[in-house]
């Protein structure tokens, strides 16, 4: 900070008493701000409450500053570097570059590996169709950056105008100025963000909403055949008299790769998620690894071996097309009704001998 911000900002005790400097007006080291972010990375452009977080990731690359995960399945990469540090506007975005790379090529199994090994939260336990989306936007390199700093400078700006300009619609760039002071027990944080309203508006200007409607779902899909299988599939849904749970019959997740989730009769645990592919093909996954408090349920046995998969084993994705909706409707029925069931939720739960 420079000497003019020091001497703008001012403390007392609340007793009265003379207005004085803060005791310290800088980090100790970035570690020191590295431990902020992670603690709350609210701050982060676009980071929303419920975002996990570890610090010092490993990638192929090198150990990532701070690595967030939102509860949709959003991956953010921080990168921290202090004005103190003269290589801060060059090596910073070389380096957030380098592990959002990485981490792509490294892969889903690595990061979650990795992630777990730095003591972690588990992340099967994100919201609802966030561990799915997680895995999709690894495979796909939608990684959100951030370069955090004690002080935004003109540099720093210039850098994040151009990679918001040259990067993806959903890709977000953004810096995160977190001053700070402390004096005595009192610690004083003042965040200021550069970046967030140019990568909102990048996202507003492709005319893409956020997350999926009923409507642009059926037109994303590329073949008439498979719009025509998803109206089947909405429309088997909403022919549904018996309504015995409370939750709405679609729960639509993130555009582009986010899932439809169909939860028959308003039930809690949907049994199948719709997506589209890069192709733009209707595909689906049965949901055994989706919710942690029915996974592998053998409820969803069946299901699994109408697609030729193992519900005790991982979630692939696979064609609606190369199904018989005739089949595969009161098979999902079934398994909506066998995996939200009291009873047999808590005899999945116990430990098998």
């Amino acid at each position: 900070m420079t000497d003019d911000a020091e001497r703008a900002l001012l403390v007392r005790h609340a007793g009265g008493g003379a207005w004085e400097s803060p005791e310290m007006t800088a980090y100790d080291n970035e570690d020191h701000l590295q431990s902020i972010i992670a603690a709350a990375p609210q701050h982060v452009p676009g980071v929303p409450y419920g975002a996990v977080t570890v610090r010092e990731l490993p990638t192929s690359a090198g150990p990532a500053d701070v690595c967030i995960v939102g509860p949709d399945g959003d991956i953010t990469i921080v990168e921290c570097k202090l004005a103190s540090n003269s290589e801060r506007r060059r090596l910073v975005i070389g380096q957030v570059l380098d592990y959002a790379s990485a981490i792509w090529r490294d892969g889903s199994a690595a990061f979650r590996e990795q992630w777990s090994r730095q003591r972690g939260v588990d992340l099967s336990s994100l919201g609802e169709g966030g561990d799915a989306q997680l895995d999709r936007n690894l495979a796909d390199g939608l990684i959100h950056l951030c370069l955090a700093v004690d002080q935004i400078d003109a540099d720093l700006r210039r850098l994040v105008e151009y990679l918001n300009r040259i990067t993806r619609d959903e890709v977000r760039v953004t810096a995160l100025q977190l001053a700070y002071a402390r004096h005595g027990d009192l610690e004083i944080l003042v965040p200021s963000t550069y970046g967030g309203e140019i990568a909102a508006v990048k996202a507003r200007a492709s005319g893409q909403p956020t997350t999926w409607t009923k409507g642009t779902f059926l037109d994303a899909l590329a073949s008439p055949s498979d719009h025509e299988l998803a109206e089947r599939l909405f429309a088997l849904l909403e022919a549904i008299d018996e309504k015995t749970g409370t939750h709405d019959d679609l729960w639509f997740g993130n555009r582009p790769y986010g899932g439809i989730f169909l939860h028959p009769y308003g039930l809690r645990y949907a049994p199948l998620q719709l997506w589209i592919n890069k192709a733009g093909r209707l595909m689906a996954y049965g949901n055994w690894r989706q919710y942690e408090a029915v996974r592998h349920h053998p409820g969803f046995a069946e299901l699994a071996r109408l697609v030729g998969q193992d519900h005790r084993s991982s979630m692939k994705g696979f064609a609606v097309a190369d199904l018989d909706l005739e089949q595969l409707w009161p098979i999902v029925l079934r398994c909506a009704r066998q995996i939200n069931d009291q009873d047999a939720r808590m005899d999945a739960d116990r430990p098998t001998h």
